[in-house]
């Protein structure tokens, strides 16, 4: 459950499902440990604030779920899980538009 197969690039992964955390939920990145892109179109910052943001509320929801007012480890890993499977749908088309205005958007 270590393993987190992030974009970490503008390279695309042949056959490799993205996603922003480990299997159990153990750890969750943002920013660009999770999604970093080139400058060509300044989304950086902003998609580095938009993954916050998406965390945060994946956190809220689970703690809402637990129908709890303070944060346990299960809803912590829960939606560190949440978000690191849905946040890479948002961000992954960032990348693609930044590397392609860039020329430098590879297949390996």
């Amino acid at each position: 459950g270590g393993h987190i197969n992030r974009r970490a690039s503008w390279l695309r992964w042949k056959g490799e499902e993205v996603t922003f955390s480990s299997e159990g939920g153990r750890v969750a990145l943002i920013g660009d440990a999770a999604h970093a892109m080139t400058a060509s179109v300044g989304e950086g910052c902003n998609c580095a604030l938009e993954s916050a943001a998406r965390l945060a509320e994946a956190v809220v929801a689970e703690m809402k779920a637990e129908a709890s007012e303070t944060c346990s480890a299960s809803a912590m890993s829960k939606a560190f899980v949440s978000y690191g499977l849905a946040r890479p749908g948002e961000v992954v088309p960032v990348q693609e538009t930044s590397a392609t205005r860039n020329g430098w958007k590879k297949e390996i």
